[in-house]
């Protein structure tokens, strides 16, 4: 929010130095974001009056102007119709070699054969509103020759502060000068309001009818007539240019104006447009139709809360207002509103419209229906009336339809609990000074009532923080941390979590960390279990509508994002909930996800580049598992989750418990561009389900003293045998292989040794498919590792073990050794 610290001095009832003012903006919780002094950047900018008009060509785009800048002296202006002038007029004015405070630099020019001597300034040339083409006018021609600062309330700093979401009542200069107040031991000063009084001569009467309470629990409003649309005075119209507002007419800028002072959307109505004298808070209906401010137009799909006359909707409620019922310079009666409408409301509506503003800025964050929208109300009845304004009449009384009031909570509080949580001794009387200063009252026993203006105090830590607050943090004391610590561990779930992201991280992997809420089409893609959409209500997005079920399309979407930078080879993984409905709620589970895809990083110098296939992802799948010391798991063939290929895919099952997936990724079924350009295989795991079924923890069993043997063995098999079946068909060879084996005679011993060779490992590291090995077939190159823990194996006994394998496998699938 913009704030002008000359207004905010307004509403205080004592002066201070600019210094102090920022600094309490820092004590009550305001971050100061940016500070403009705008008092030096405009001293050059002086005022001048408007003396002469003349036209410069036939088409009336260039006019030379004669302005007074002193007292008797008067320079050449040339200005355009785009910025339209009138003779009488008091204008900024900057001369020749007048730096502006945006940068420019005015000089001498010529236009039409004229030498243009300076330039008449605009809002946004003077830095108040970027690219604005509004222009102050001063009447007062005791203004002649003064610089701008002088007369305009932009001598002190703009000053844009954070306002946090649950503190909607700093949404207004009133709000902001209340905490400004009273952490400057200072008076709030209200600005002056009057009681309205009932229409002398009531012509009209407006029957207001809220049809759900729950989304408008207060509406009021009140005819005015001989309303006088004009343009407003220059107050009003520099206090709505500071907080970046455009001045429109007098009617629209007073309700901007007390918006921005109590913090209270306002809207008024061209009386004469409405139709049955009858308003109705109500949802849009299917049928109808609704053309706002903005010229844009509602239908009845997302059916959000209008506020309608007796025959047809006539504003977006706490969002904008409707064409046809806008105050326009023949507008002769007014009806003024003020409401209180349910946040959740207006959030949904401004979502799913796109459409968002300055009151529905508000109202999403809640509005006070007592305090804070009586006195707006109550001030802009009575700038209406001001004849400086517009001079306009009560019509009518005011209506004001406010079902259940909405009352102030109260809390009981201990000064001995709220000493333990600032950690520093407060008395009862210390804090009763400093909530009554916030404007809450108390009883005896220290129980504080709550204005309804603060919707964020829900407990007594808030309270105890405003205690501070108006004490000030720095004049509490620093005391060490006294505490009873008890001794912690690691979960067995959490050191699981770390000794996966640890192997991932040691395999070249990069930790991402995805929002759990993603696409419509992504929710349910990669999903290993079958369910419908879980929905968010109110998403803050069109990409952000669904709770996730697979981690693998979050990371799908971060391999887009670095494959568009110019990546090309990618590893990433996460670790995080995924989300299913159930019958009766929602599952959340833990689970790992990555996605790989590119350039194999192989050990071997002498390797040529090749990229990620599916054995390859399988093995650090594999790999991952035995670090996990999860055993017995076999990749089965299975019908592909949406987003993977069906020919490279297996689910991963311990016995007939599915566990996770992995799979050749489909950017092509998920309708995404392919801009990663190599194969990409995606992988999830479930936590919950490896730390149920893994093993024990291994005991370290020394080191080996017998070297291990390494083996290779190209073979030919059918091209739709599973590996799985080939590796088992290996392994149960090798065992029968090492009962059948001829042991070598040893020269260190002199009698017979016995062996008891063991499969430490298989690997498939090659395979192809092509016109050599023959169609449906293709060539697999699988290396064994092993070795005997007491004696080498000789080059002799290994060639045995790995004949009889091959023998086997020949036997039992048809393997043909290449």
């Amino acid at each position: 929010m913009q704030i002008n610290t000359g207004w905010l001095r307004d509403y205080l009832t004592e002066d201070c130095k600019e210094s102090e003012l920022l600094d309490a903006f820092m004590t009550v919780g305001l971050e100061i974001e940016e500070e403009h002094d705008l008092s030096h950047a405009l001293e050059p900018i002086r005022i001048g009056f408007i003396r002469e008009k003349q036209p410069l060509d036939e088409a009336g785009n260039y006019f030379e102007c004669q302005v007074e800048i002193e007292k008797g002296k008067l320079i050449t202006i040339v200005c355009a119709t785009a910025h339209p002038v009138e003779v009488g007029w008091g204008v900024p004015v900057a001369i020749a070699g007048t730096k502006l405070p945006t940068g420019a630099l005015i000089s001498e020019g010529k236009f039409k054969g004229v030498r243009s001597e300076g330039m008449i300034c605009l809002d946004g040339e003077l830095g108040m509103i970027a690219k604005s083409d509004g222009l102050q006018v001063f009447q007062d021609e005791a203004t002649l020759g003064e610089s701008l600062p002088a007369v305009s309330p932009f001598q002190e700093s703009l000053v844009e502060v954070a306002v946090l979401p649950n503190r909607p009542d700093c949404l207004g200069m009133i709000g902001i000068a209340r905490e400004v107040a009273a952490v400057l031991d200072m008076k709030l000063k209200y600005p002056s309001e009057r009681v309205i009084s009932p229409a002398e001569n009531q012509t009209e009467s407006v029957v207001v009818e809220i049809a759900d309470e729950t989304l408008c629990s207060r509406y009021t409003c009140q005819v005015f007539d001989n309303v006088q649309i004009r343009t407003s005075p220059h107050w009003i119209q520099s206090r709505l240019q500071t907080a970046g507002l455009r001045p429109i007419n007098n009617v629209v800028d007073i309700t901007n104006f007390v918006m921005l002072e109590w913090g209270q959307p306002l809207h008024a109505f061209d009386f004469d447009s409405l139709k049955g004298n009858r308003i109705e808070v109500r949802r849009i209906q299917k049928t109808e139709k609704l053309k706002l401010l903005d010229e844009a137009e509602v239908d009845g799909t997302h059916q959000p809360l209008v506020i309608a006359d007796a025959e047809k909707p006539i504003a977006l409620a706490g969002i904008m207002g409707g064409w046809d019922s806008q105050t326009t310079v023949d507008s002769k009666r007014i009806l003024l509103e003020a409401a209180c409408f349910d946040p959740v409301c207006i959030r949904t509506s401004s979502r799913k419209l796109r459409i968002s503003t300055d009151s529905s800025y508000r109202f999403e964050r809640g509005t006070d229906p007592n305090g804070m929208m009586s006195g707006a109300f109550n001030r802009a009845a009575q700038l209406l009336q001001d004849s400086e304004l517009s001079g306009a009449k009560p019509a009518s009384n005011v209506t004001d339809n406010y079902p259940t009031e909405r009352e102030q909570t109260k809390f009981t509080l201990d000064s001995g609990r709220l000493s333990k949580i600032l950690g520093a001794e407060i008395s009862d009387d210390q804090i009763k000074e400093c909530l009554s200063k916030l404007e809450m009252t108390h009883d005896s026993d220290l129980t504080i009532s709550v204005p309804t203006w603060r919707v964020d105090v829900n407990n007594e830590v808030v309270l105890a923080e405003d205690v501070a607050r108006m004490l000030r943090y720095d004049s509490i004391d620093m005391k060490p941390m006294i505490a009873t610590t008890t001794k912690g561990r690691i979960s067995e779930t959490d050191s699981l979590r770390t000794g996966i992201a640890t192997f991932l991280n040691s395999n070249g992997f990069l930790e991402c960390r995805t929002p759990p809420l993603t696409t419509e089409k992504l929710a349910l893609s990669f999903s290993q279990w079958q369910g419908e959409r879980i929905q968010v209500q109110n998403p803050i997005s069109k990409e952000m509508t669904s709770l996730r079920q697979s981690l693998v399309g979050s990371l799908v979407e971060v391999v887009e994002r670095n494959a568009r930078r110019g990546a090309s080879n990618f590893r990433f993984f996460e670790i995080d909930r995924t989300f299913r409905q159930n019958q009766d709620d929602i599952d959340e589970r833990w689970m790992i996800g990555g996605v790989l895809g590119g350039v194999v990083n192989d050990s071997a110098w002498i390797a040529s580049e090749k990229e990620i296939d599916f054995l390859r992802a399988k093995g650090l799948v594999q790999n991952l598992l035995a670090q996990m010391s999860v055993d017995e798991i076999t990749f089965e063939g299975d019908e592909p989750a949406h987003g993977y290929r069906g020919e490279e895919f297996a689910a991963l099952k311990h016995g007939d418990q599915r566990i996770g997936a992995l799979g050749r990724i489909d950017l092509n079924v998920l309708g995404m561009k392919d801009r990663a350009r190599v194969p990409l295989y995606g992988f999830e795991l479930d936590i919950s389900a490896l730390n149920r079924i893994k093993s024990p923890a291994k005991m370290f069993a020394g080191l080996a003293r017998t070297q291990v043997i390494a083996r290779d063995i190209s073979i030919v098999v059918p091209i739709d045998l599973r590996y799985a079946e080939i590796e088992k068909s290996l392994e149960n060879a090798f065992a029968s292989a090492v009962e059948n084996l001829e042991i070598e005679p040893r020269k260190e011993t002199e009698s017979v040794v016995e062996l008891q060779p063991r499969l430490e490992r298989v690997i498939c590291i090659d395979t192809f498919v092509g016109e050599s090995v023959g169609d449906g077939a293709m060539s697999l190159t699988i290396r064994m590792l092993f070795r005997d823990d007491t004696y080498s194996l000789t080059s002799g006994e290994a060639q045995q073990l790995m004949d009889y394998v091959v023998k086997q496998l020949h036997s039992e699938h048809g393997a043909v050794q290449r």
